[in-house]
């Protein structure tokens, strides 16, 4: 079974879609957009409109939805704390930033990632992001209304740069250095960990512009040391971003850092999906945050999340509260109805089972009256009726049983066939058959008197009567033969 997730990724000049289908087969780029946000009116008015045209343009119904808006609504910290205890920092990071963000704690929604241990292993790392309560509202506000509510809500770069990690062959310090008209994100990279955030406006319309913004990337490096204590050897640096469409800026970045420069390309460099779209072509350098969003919930890449305390996703049993306990009650009330049901039936069967239990002890009580003691009447019954079918075997002068089957054999081969005669019922008694019957006249009485005494089954053979019947055609006679 296939399962679609969708990556959102909110910039102040664009929001990018990407959505992902995945299953046994493998995963691959169902659908893809990039909705420009007018620059003529602000930012808050024109962001409905984009996500208005992600939501009705794609095919989102049932799709796991993960979105993260601009990295520079956030504020970054690095902090050291005497443990690493997620639930204890969880507790006490408001109140360590609360002297140097102008929020009080309780406006603020944090996430953050411990870090590897320093040398002093009483002291741990701790990378910390925090954002107004009021932006977390705003943008999931406006997600809801466009039916596209986020399971996860994370800062724009962050999921790629920690794919970069993840599909990274070598664990050097590299940076990501996102950039967007008007904007730029760099995310420092040491070894497998994001040790650095940061997000601050450029201008990025000359070679010149490109020069002042590598000189800001290096001073914020060499402020991020100094304070940190941390030493980075960065190796490369990998760019993103709608600016690196034109290589021209690729160089002049390369030159200004004066660093090896790779365009990122998470197709390939995950291996992981493939594209399945048509009509829209795919640009890496402005579509690659999106897939890493949507790729963060396939290869499970580690978040920062902000759907935290009021807006944290409802589990689905309160979600449908009401529901639930609506469906358990009447649950409730039909299993009832089945155990009154089945009392009713059980009693009523049973009310049954013993009427027809008297009823077979009255039918064996006159058919046997001589048994007195009725432990199973079907057994019983059984009983006798083998002990009858036993009485109505004889036993001839040899001291054999003789049936009636033999008795009927007997009367067949005896009775010569040249005479015409109709048998009208043979009654076997316990010492004699009685044989009636019509015939032609009265000597042929006499012949089948003397072939039946020839059978040696029978003593004698004696005629009982013979009367002319009132057609004058026919005589009717009863022959008596004793066993």
């Amino acid at each position: 079974m296939s399962r679609k997730i969708l990556g959102v990724d909110i910039g102040r000049n664009a929001v990018s879609a990407v959505l992902v289908r995945g299953g046994i087969k493998g995963n691959w780029i169902e659908d893809h957009r990039r909705v420009p946000i007018s620059p003529d009116v602000s930012f808050e008015e024109s962001l409905p409109s984009a996500l208005n045209s992600v939501a009705s343009e794609m095919d989102i119904e049932g799709a796991t939805r993960i979105v993260a808006f601009p990295a520079e609504e956030l504020s970054y910290r690095n902090i050291e704390a005497p443990f690493s205890d997620r639930k204890k920092l969880r507790q006490i990071l408001p109140y360590e930033l609360e002297t140097n963000l102008p929020y009080p704690p309780e406006q603020i929604i944090i996430d953050f990632t411990v870090l590897k241990a320093s040398a002093d292993h009483d002291r741990h790392r701790v990378f910390v992001a925090a954002v107004q309560a009021e932006k977390v509202a705003f943008y999931l506000d406006l997600l809801k209304a466009q039916g596209m509510e986020p399971d996860v809500m994370s800062i724009g770069g962050y999921s790629l740069a920690q794919a970069l990690v993840r599909f990274s062959d070598e664990k050097v310090d590299r940076l990501l250095l996102a950039v967007e008209p008007g904007r730029a994100g760099i995310f420092l990279l040491s070894g497998e960990e994001i040790c650095l955030v940061r997000s601050f406006g450029v201008t990025t319309g000359s070679e010149a512009d490109i020069q002042g913004l590598c000189r800001t990337v290096q001073q914020t490096l060499a402020g991020f040391g100094m304070r940190s204590g941390l030493t980075c050897d960065v190796q490369e640096v990998f760019l993103t971003g709608s600016l690196f469409e034109n290589p021209d800026m690729e160089k002049a970045v390369a030159a200004g850092l004066d660093l090896p420069v790779r365009s990122m390309d998470l197709i390939g460099m995950s291996g992981l999906v493939s594209i399945d779209t048509e009509g829209v072509p795919w640009r890496f350098s402005t579509m690659d945050a999106a897939l890493s969003l949507a790729l963060s919930d396939v290869v499970g890449l580690n978040l920062l999340n902000f759907r935290r305390g009021r807006f944290a996703v409802q589990k689905e049993w309160k979600a449908h509260k009401k529901d639930f306990l609506k469906t358990g009650l009447l649950a409730v009330l039909v299993l009832l109805l089945l155990v009154a049901t089945f009392t009713v039936d059980y009693f009523s069967m049973e009310t049954r089972s013993v009427q027809l239990n008297k009823e077979i002890r009255g039918i064996f009580s006159a058919t046997f009256p001589d048994v007195t003691r009725i432990v199973d009447p079907l057994q019983q019954m059984r009983v006798k009726i083998k002990e009858i079918k036993e009485a109505e075997t004889f036993s001839a002068e040899m001291g054999r049983p003789v049936k009636a089957i033999d008795i009927l054999n007997t009367l067949s081969r005896n009775i010569p066939s040249r005479i015409d005669v109709q048998l009208v019922s043979v009654i076997i008694g316990t010492d004699s058959v009685l044989i009636s019957g019509d015939t032609a006249g009265f000597d042929a009485v006499d012949d089948m008197k003397s072939s039946l005494e020839q059978a040696a089954m029978f003593k004698s053979v004696a005629i009982s009567s013979t009367n002319k019947e009132r057609t004058g055609n026919r005589v009717r006679f009863k022959i008596k033969a004793t066993i």
